[in-house]
Parts: C-alpha cells; structure tokens; sequence
C-alpha cells in the first residue's frame, strides 16, 4: 500500500493547503510509501524556473525545491509506464476524453506501481481503468 502525489497536490503542500497538509500527515502516519511521479518533478521544477528564471533567486528556490522534493520517493518513466499510459490515453480519447500527456504517465505510475493516486483534480483522472484516486 501506498501513496502517488500529483502535482498540484505538491504545490498545495508547499503552499500551506489545510487539506493537502492534513493528507499529508495522515500518510505519514501509515509509514507506507510517498511517491511522486519523475512527471511531477519536471512540472514542479519548470514552475519553479518560470516563476524565477533569470533572478537572483532562481538558485534559493530551486535548492528550497530540492528539499521538498525529496521528502517523495521519485518513481521513474519506463517503458512499461509509457506502454499504460499510452493505453490510458487512447482509451479516454476513444471516449471523447481528452487527457493531457503528465496527467496519464502519472495515472500510468500509481497504476504500474499499485499506489492510490492523490489529487485534488479528481476530474481529470475519471473513467481510468484500474486506478484508485482520493481526494484530499
């Protein structure tokens, strides 16, 4: 048993969401796994450069990132990931559901690894075959 954290789950914690912060010692409290998609490390880093590329605060954010990031433990994209979540995306597509390229690699991660996706963007994952997702 275990958790997969999304992105916009992470920019909550950081941010000081009660719900996100509630989740997140609630977990900590199972002693299972806190994972995190290598999807989710790109988002949260491009952010991250977005927000402070190109300022004197560029490296003292990305360090603080760093920080946060390694409290997850960081699943990588293999070629197994690749092979569901290209599945999940033609069979949501077939569907007339359109599912942007992170959101399926990292609904493929939580259902590769057998963890419960957690999000606050419910809506986005529906009608995935196989994957468990709880709201925070």
């Amino acid at each position: 048993m275990g958790y997969l954290f999304d992105t916009c789950f992470l920019i909550d914690l950081v941010s000081g969401d009660r719900g996100a912060e509630s989740k997140a010692r609630e977990v900590d409290a199972l002693g299972v796994v806190k994972a995190i998609s290598v999807v989710t490390v790109h988002e949260y880093l491009r952010g991250i450069h977005y927000l402070y590329g190109g300022t004197s605060k560029l490296e003292e954010k990305l360090l603080k990132a760093e920080s946060e990031l390694s409290a997850f433990q960081v699943m990588p994209y293999t070629y197994e990931i690749a092979r569901r979540a290209a599945f999940i995306d033609a069979y949501l597509a077939k569907r007339g559901r359109i599912i942007s390229f992170p959101d399926a690699v990292i609904a493929a991660t939580a259902i590769h690894y057998d963890l419960t996706l957690v999000t606050r963007n419910t809506r986005h994952f529906l009608d995935i075959p196989h994957l468990r997702v709880e709201r925070y």
